[in-house]
């Protein structure tokens, strides 16, 4: 009974989880008004929040070693909640900046906390399940706001709300913090991170499972946030059919991970890793041809293949390297692919705007086949 009370409060934690991850996209253009800000000053928001979540992954790994993850996920959600209503109480954009700063730092250590502790004492059906609730969350976010600036014209009410949710959450994690006890003991949480410190980075399988993270998001992300461009100025698709199938990748994505959790018990997650990746890869190369009637079917098929990849490349850590690594290794793997979001796929848009908008389904098409090649020669490794 406690473990299922528990794994109730991870399943709503992963849903707040997604709350915040994309309000800004539907916030910005009425905070730039609001503040008188120009439409790049975007950016600046984007890479704070990028760099900070990143540096909180790096390091929570150790810090979880140490006050173990639900004390950690408590306090990640007391400071996104906090940082989140200082949004709506910000009054200038120097302010939005600086709460940026703890708001990502909160993120990070939450996403690693709970990704790392549900690849522990978790089946891999729940780890595709619970990623699949984050897509519930991603999903309301937008929706609170728009509601909040139709109905009250405030995009400060929306985040107000976002931010109550998220207290309200932490109290939850307060309450049942008890539930949240570690298999190992301070003393041998100690010892693990002192020996995991010298020597998790001369491992050059952690190395692979470190890079296939920025990999695999050179196929999400690389789809996700350049595909607009693609199908309305490079293939002539109008805006709303062009909206409608951007929606459909990521109801493919949150779909798939359904569906993967069906049938994880039948599959290991090594299985489940290399049919996703073949998948998407089977996907991008139907996007590469300029054929109309397979553009739909061609993002279909990446979303559905990307679908496994994170979440069980993921709950694979703790089996790959052991219970002992696997907090500072995980916090390595999602800042690596926190970071991805201001290298990669900047340079995919470099690329689309210098040489051709092909270029990006190409893109695509490479990372697969990298992170398909990085994954099983990790596998021989592991």
């Amino acid at each position: 009974m406690p473990s299922t009370i528990l794994l109730i409060v991870i399943y709503i934690a992963f849903i707040s989880l997604g709350l915040p991850d994309s309000l800004l996209g539907t916030a910005w253009p009425s905070m730039r008004s609001t503040l008188k800000l120009p439409l790049e000053a975007a950016g600046i928001f984007i890479s704070i929040t990028t760099l900070s979540t990143a540096i909180s992954s790096f390091v929570s790994g150790h810090v979880i070693s140490r006050l173990g993850t639900g004390k950690v996920t408590f306090i990640s959600c007391v400071l996104t909640g906090s940082m989140l209503l200082g949004y709506s109480l910000a009054p200038s954009y120097l302010w939005l900046l600086i709460l940026t700063i703890p708001l990502g730092f909160g993120a990070g250590a939450v996403d690693t906390g709970l990704n790392n502790y549900v690849a522990k004492y978790f089946s891999s059906r729940h780890m595709s399940w619970l990623h699949c609730f984050w897509g519930v969350g991603a999903s309301l976010g937008p929706s609170i706001m728009t509601l909040a600036i139709t109905q009250a014209n405030s995009w400060r009410i929306g985040y107000r709300v976002i931010g109550f949710i998220q207290l309200s959450l932490s109290v939850i994690l307060l309450i049942t913090l008890p539930l949240w006890k570690e298999k190992e003991t301070h003393q041998e949480h100690t010892e693990q991170t002192k020996n995991v410190h010298g020597n998790v980075l001369k491992n050059m399988g952690v190395w692979l499972s470190i890079i296939a993270f920025p990999l695999y998001i050179g196929i999400e992300a690389g789809t996700g946030v350049w595909l607009g461009s693609l199908l309305v100025e490079g293939r002539g698709i109008d805006q709303v059919t062009a909206g409608l199938w951007i929606s459909l990748f990521y109801v493919s994505i949150t779909v798939g991970r359904f569906l993967s959790g069906l049938i994880t018990d039948k599959f290991s997650n090594r299985q489940m890793i290399r049919g996703g990746l073949i998948i998407a890869i089977a996907g991008a190369a139907l996007l590469t041809l300029p054929v109309k009637a397979l553009i739909l079917p061609g993002i279909v098929l990446i979303g559905l293949g990307c679908a496994p990849v994170f979440p069980c490349m993921i709950h694979e850590t703790p089996r790959r390297f052991g219970n002992a690594q696997s907090e500072i290794i995980t916090g390595y793997q999602v800042g690596m692919a926190y970071l991805s979001g201001v290298a990669i796929i900047p340079l995919v848009g470099l690329l689309a705007g210098r040489v051709s908008l092909e270029t990006i389904p190409a893109c695509v098409l490479v990372f697969a086949v990298l992170t398909l090649i990085g994954t099983e020669r990790l596998n021989k490794i592991t």
